[in-house]
């Protein structure tokens, strides 16, 4: 099996599953016991805390643990605006996850902002300066897109909407961008910070969010008390202890100029196919990330397709392609008939260039056999 759909999921890291074993099988303890065993599994969630804070460069006691991306992400939205009478400003190329959030806040009479986006996915910095102003009071702009691997300048962005107002708290979702591109909340300059544990080879349900210790913030989940308060409910002990030997072994892997070079390849068997668009080819991008569409073409056909013959790729966000269509190629300006062929292909540290190359050629395939089965 050739297995290109790694933003959606990874496989779990050995070092991941090993660090599992241990917390189930002998650390096991309840985190908030006093006896030694409830302590040694506390010391366990302060040393992820610590690995994952430092390949943010926070402080520990800003990270705290959720279950996944999407809670980071609505409690960042939910609970990041102090001033109900200000509005909020989303970018429109974001996560469902932040996206249906603010449609929802929207719903209950919120001033609720939505910043367009260009062909690349990425959020149009003119868009969202011009819907920010000094009633804003929180902003959330995507750092990757995971549509398209394109990388927002968070940075910059930051930057520009806290000149309009500096009490705005800003919120990035930097699921596709851990430890994938620059994802210092240091020199970003962000107020939150959602990540996820599965994207990085830990196993699913686990995630975490920074809060900038500059800031006040409320509590989502409410109950015993753990997370320093801020997110009740018993720590997933072994996710968490997953989450950060997972990050490890991901950090180790990742080359950059391996990746660079991937990427490379992957565009020239992909420009070898007829009637093909790369989605954001000239944008800055992760190179983990590409997203291409082919003309005449029903992506989930092509999928089912090539997964019959071993190879595994996607059709863009997993949450989002459970549904028709693409709400961000659309907002980016694509037309049906690219977003019915769009297909994205996502790397991981380990992907090799034969591995590529092989998928390539059995999409090509698949995709000539569909247009020649098609009538007019």
């Amino acid at each position: 099996m050739i297995y290109l759909d790694n933003a959606a999921t990874m496989p779990v890291y050995k070092e991941a599953v090993e660090a599992i074993n241990q917390v189930l099988t002998a650390d096991f303890y309840n985190p908030s016991s006093t006896y030694p065993g409830g302590i040694r599994a506390k010391k366990l969630i302060s040393e992820a805390r610590t690995t994952l804070a430092s390949m943010l460069e926070c402080r520990p006691e800003e990270l705290y643990f959720t279950s996944c991306a999407t809670e980071s992400n609505n409690w960042a939205v939910n609970c990041g605006f102090r001033n109900k009478k200000g509005n909020i400003v989303v970018g429109g190329g974001e996560h469902s996850s932040v996206y249906e959030c603010a449609k929802e806040l929207k719903n209950k009479g919120f001033d609720v902002r939505f910043a367009k986006i260009d062909s690349s996915g990425l959020v149009n910095a003119d868009s969202l300066l011009s819907v920010t102003d000094r009633n804003t009071c929180f902003v959330s702009v995507m750092h990757v897109s995971n549509e398209t691997g394109a990388i927002n300048d968070i940075a910059a962005l930051t930057k520009a909407v806290k000149a309009k107002n500096p009490k705005i708290i800003f919120h990035a979702d930097g699921v596709q961008a851990f430890l994938k591109t620059d994802c210092s909340v240091k020199r970003s300059g962000v107020d939150l910070y959602s990540i996820s544990g599965h994207k990085t080879g830990a196993p699913k349900g686990i995630g975490a969010l920074f809060v900038s210790s500059k800031m006040s913030f409320r509590p989502f989940i409410f109950g015993g008390g753990q997370e320093n308060g801020m997110r009740s409910g018993t720590e997933n002990v072994s996710g968490i202890v997953a989450f950060a030997a997972a990050a490890k072994k991901y950090r180790e892997l990742f080359d950059a100029g391996r990746i660079k070079e991937l990427n490379s390849v992957l565009l020239c068997e992909l420009k070898k196919i007829e009637r093909m668009t790369v989605i954001a080819e000239t944008a800055p991008r992760t190179g983990m990330i590409t997203s291409f569409s082919a003309a005449g073409t029903k992506s989930e056909i092509i999928q089912s397709m090539c997964a019959d013959e071993g190879v595994i790729i996607g059709r863009g966000s997993a949450c989002s392609s459970r549904h028709g269509g693409n709400r961000v190629l659309s907002e980016a300006g694509f037309d049906a008939r690219t977003i019915d062929g769009a297909l994205r292909l996502s790397l991981s540290p380990e992907t090799q260039k034969e591995e590529i190359i092989k998928a390539v050629a059995v999409i090509a395939a698949n995709i000539e056999k569909l247009r020649g089965n098609r009538i007019g």
